[in-house]
């Protein structure tokens, strides 16, 4: 058995960020040293509040213990050193059992809900040249996940096409975007379709969104600052695979692959079942030239990923074994690294092997057409 991440993250470096300021001004995300007498460094993003670097690359640490606030203030200099340097990330994979990771940003998915689509563009294009470097020392076991700046199709659409020609391999998209202009509008359909002939997954992680709210009521708080935001955070991915299935987004371009990250899986067998019955009871509100049943577009399209989800194990029969993928989170704090060996044999308790190898393995390495020949050979602990 070998097990590869399919959820884990960069910290992107200072130099993506740097000379931003001078092209954009405020307008633009930076990284402040001491932000406002405020320890470590900070990424300072226009219409939110600063966000701690040190805080993304602490995995293995407990937010309850006073030394993780003195790494977290330490900045960049905190960071694990796999976060900084990708032959140490190799070595941190080694010790967590695995053999690779597909790489999602940090600081930049706080990026999409700028306002400023041209300051969106400059940032995602060198996120994407700086995520290709960091893995090019060795791109079996190190995926790098570029950035699109949806809902503009025209600068995602051309950054697609430069990016995956270089040799980007997948890509976030926003989790949410305006019920104004939803992913099943007709303006769309140029970005999907090249999506679908490059072959690249698209990725609505947690934390990405045309806004920062995700789209949620006010009173319920934004996804990763409250309690009601971060429980009920799937429902802003909900409402977008909603849109892509009933929006026939999925039957006219029946081979695109959209990955749902970071929102576990518990919720998700009912959501499918609610789904599947919610087309019968209003078929007025879907599309009227569908071919499946909600649930069969998810079988065929759409993979969702997890860290240690034991709701999601009971009831993975009923979302599909093929279409789960798990992930380690590295190097954030909610992380299993470099526990995930323990955390995984109580998640699987009764779960067959042959199950756990499609989760683990097989499933990530058949999505990102991994070659498994340049793959070390190693057992998890």
């Amino acid at each position: 058995m070998r097990y590869y991440s399919c959820d884990s993250h960069v910290v992107e470096a200072r130099e993506v960020f740097e000379g931003l300021e001078d092209r954009f001004g405020t307008r633009a995300p930076r990284v402040v040293h001491n932000y406002n007498d405020k320890p470590g460094d900070w990424i300072v993003l226009p219409g939110t509040a600063p966000v701690p670097v040190g805080r993304l690359g602490i995995a293995g640490n407990r937010l309850d213990d006073p030394k993780t606030d003195e790494k977290i203030a330490r900045g960049y200099e905190g960071l694990n050193p796999g976060v900084k340097d990708p032959h140490a990330r190799l070595d941190e994979q080694v010790r967590d059992g695995i053999v690779g990771e597909v790489m999602y940003p940090s600081l930049n998915m706080f990026t999409f809900a700028i306002k400023d689509r041209d300051v969106v563009s400059a940032v995602f294009e060198r996120h994407n040249d700086w995520v290709f470097d960091y893995c090019s020392v060795n791109p079996e076991r190190l995926i790098g996940i570029g950035c699109l700046g949806l809902p503009d199709v025209e600068i995602a659409l051309a950054e697609m096409k430069r990016a995956a020609t270089k040799g980007v391999r997948g890509f976030a998209i926003p989790a949410h975007v305006s019920p104004e202009r939803p992913y099943h509008h007709p303006d769309y359909d140029p970005f999907w379709a090249a999506a679908e002939e490059f072959g690249v997954p698209l990725t609505m992680h947690i934390f990405t969104g045309e806004t920062f709210d995700g789209g949620m009521p006010k009173h319920w708080g934004s996804p990763g600052g409250t309690i009601k935001g971060y429980t009920m955070a799937h429902t802003t991915v909900t409402n977008t695979m909603i849109d892509l299935i009933c929006g026939g987004v999925v039957e006219r371009f029946p081979k695109l692959k959209f990955i749902i990250s970071e929102f576990e899986l518990g919720w998700l067998a009912h959501t499918l079942q609610r789904l599947d019955h919610a087309l019968y009871r209003t078929p007025k509100y879907a599309v009227d030239y569908l071919t499946m049943k909600p649930s069969e577009y998810f079988s065929r399209n759409f993979y969702a990923t997890f860290e240690d989800d034991e709701a999601g194990m009971a009831t993975r029969h009923m979302i599909g074994v093929e279409n789960l993928l798990w992930g380690n989170d590295s190097p954030h704090h909610d992380s299993i690294w470099p526990h995930s060996m323990e955390s995984l044999a109580a998640c699987f308790k009764d779960v067959p092997l042959d199950e756990q190898e499609k989760m683990v393995w097989s499933n990530t390495i058949d999505l990102y057409n991994i070659d498994v020949s340049k793959l070390p050979v190693l057992a998890g602990a």
